[in-house]
């Protein structure tokens, strides 16, 4: 059983425990909490005496969790959690959202549907500061100082909340031109063909994913014809007759004649997810909570 042994308990050792025995490093505790290195291993021998129990065992190559510091963490870190999302609504008033909402988003969904949301947000709410970047990159969140990102899933980092948003259906798709000359008027296609066919893509060596019937999923890589990082772009050079893309059929649709859409013989595209992720529950202040909000309503 965990008591008090030889003086009072910190809330912050607690804090900074937690910390060290999430990431069990003391290093990546002081960098993800910004104590000095020093300052977290006294806090945590400080927080070690007053229960008179060893909760870290440390060796010159790792940290590791005595029984009793994972009963500790078991218990303490709902409450922390809980504890701290309290605070953030206290300092971060929800009325008036106030100070800098740092997001990205990836290009093309971000500029069809994040971006026009925001920018409605911070008109509703001006002490408040958007800065949002548009790129398919896997930006690092707590290292580039990110509040909120989007990003098409899967989202594999256990470090991360992920929230899952949106399924947007995605589509093959080519010119009139290209499917008079290269596809001989057909827009339903055989899956045999489709990896001798030019393809635009956003990304060298990029994959289409493909359902089945029965619902198991299948990967096509097509011959590149051209390559640009802008999906924007990309669907402006299938529209030009390059070759075969693969886009959102919402974007599809808004191209009107300049783009039809192509079918697969027993396939359907696999629709992409989005997810909006950020670093943790507790450090979500109301500002960030309050966008993410109006963007699942208004995106």
């Amino acid at each position: 059983m965990l008591r008090p042994m030889n003086g009072m308990i910190s809330l912050e050792d607690v804090r900074l425990f937690a910390a060290v025995a999430h990431h069990l490093s003391f290093v990546e505790a002081a960098r993800r909490t910004g104590v000095p290195t020093s300052t977290v291993s006294r806090r945590v021998a400080l927080l070690e005496e007053a229960l008179g129990v060893r909760l870290l065992q440390r060796t010159s190559r790792r940290v590791g969790l005595t029984g009793e510091g994972a009963r500790l963490l078991e218990r303490a870190g709902p409450l922390l959690d809980e504890l701290g999302s309290v605070l953030d609504r206290l300092a971060d008033r929800e009325d008036e959202p106030a100070g800098r909402l740092r997001v990205t988003a990836p290009v093309m969904t971000g500029a069809q549907r994040i971006a026009p949301a925001l920018s409605a947000f911070a008109a509703r709410h001006p002490r408040l500061t958007v800065e949002l970047t548009l790129t398919n990159a896997v930006v690092p969140l707590v290292e580039e100082g990110v509040d909120l990102a989007f990003r098409a899933g899967p989202v594999q980092d256990a470090e991360l909340v992920a929230r899952r948003l949106w399924s947007l259906p995605y589509a093959l798709a080519a010119s009139p031109r290209f499917v008079q000359e290269a596809l001989r008027g057909r827009t339903r296609l055989a899956r045999a063909s489709l990896g001798g066919l030019p393809a635009v893509l956003s990304r060298a060596g990029a994959a289409w994913r493909l359902r089945r019937r029965d619902g198991s999923i299948e990967e096509v890589r097509p011959r590149a014809r051209f390559c640009v990082n802008d999906p924007r772009a990309a669907i402006a050079a299938a529209a030009q007759g390059l070759g075969v893309v693969c886009a959102p059929r919402e974007v599809i649709a808004q191209h009107g004649e300049a783009l039809v859409e192509l079918t697969v013989t027993g396939r359907t595209v696999e629709p992409r997810e989005l997810f909006a992720v950020y670093p943790s529950r507790r450090l979500l202040p109301a500002r960030v909570r309050l966008a993410l909000d109006w963007v699942i309503r208004h995106g």
